[in-house]
């Protein structure tokens, strides 16, 4: 019997334990689903900067297409103008000056003239070209600088991007190593509560033999006259010798006479 009462008390102390390290499990547990949240929180966060950087990495080279081509396009009117030109604008405005000079002040016959008229015309003409061609260069000028400030905010969106990816690649790999942890744990609390239920049934058990084999309490019986007579009497008989029954000793017992 007292070796069942141990027992009794030992799987009493395991369903404690067990609830004790089901407690903190489930701290922990908690504690990890915080984690996970945090971390996928953090993780769309950084996705929707990636999206919006890739947006304007993308802007910025649907705008870069456009100025090169723009950029090459005045490229080749000015490879086709500059080899008809035949000097730069300053000089081929100072000849017209002189030649108009010419024209004006010299005496020339009629061919001579109309000669001079000519050339004077074709360097207007030049010199149209060569102020068209100046302001292509400027313009060239200006696309090119357009275009390395674009080439360089463009590299900036890169290298954020690929900054913000890794960083949205970390989280996601701390919130799924989180949500595995929470698996087990899962697990192992289930294991706990099955472990639990079945120390307790088995502790339930022993307690029930116990209780079977607790001696049966026999109803104290009430001390009015015919029963006090009688054990009296039975007291009597025992000073005087006689050997009692268990029912007579258990009668003195009860009233308190043995």
């Amino acid at each position: 019997m007292e070796d069942l009462k141990q027992k009794r008390d030992d799987l009493n102390s395991k369903v404690r334990e067990a609830s004790e390290e089901r407690r903190k499990l489930v701290e922990q547990l908690k504690g990890l689903k915080t984690l996970v949240r945090e971390q996928k929180e953090l993780r769309n966060k950084a996705n929707e900067e990636v999206k919006s950087l890739k947006e304007k990495r993308i802007t910025s080279f649907e705008e870069i297409k456009k100025i090169k081509k723009e950029f090459d396009e005045i490229l080749s009117i000015v490879d086709t103008f500059k080899d008809s030109i035949g000097g730069s604008y300053n000089i081929l405005k100072e000849d017209l000056k002189q030649m108009e000079w010419d024209y004006q002040t010299g005496v020339y016959s009629v061919k001579k003239e109309k000669e001079l008229v000519k050339e004077m015309d074709e360097l207007e003409k030049s010199i149209a070209k060569s102020e068209l061609l100046h302001d292509k260069k400027r313009k060239l000028f200006q696309l090119e600088h357009k275009l390395k400030d674009l080439y360089t905010e463009a590299n900036v969106y890169h290298g954020l991007l690929i900054n913000r990816a890794k960083e949205s690649e970390k989280h996601h790999d701390t919130m799924m190593k989180g949500i595995k942890e929470i698996t087990k744990l899962d697990v192992v609390i289930q294991e706990l509560d099955t472990k639990g239920q079945e120390l307790r049934t088995e502790a339930d058990n022993c307690h029930n033999q116990l209780k079977e084999l607790e001696p049966v309490q026999m109803p104290k019986p009430q001390p009015n006259d015919t029963i006090m007579q009688k054990a009296e009497e039975i007291l009597a008989s025992f000073k005087a010798g006689k050997k009692l029954s268990t029912d007579e000793l258990v009668l003195l017992q009860q009233l308190g006479l043995y």
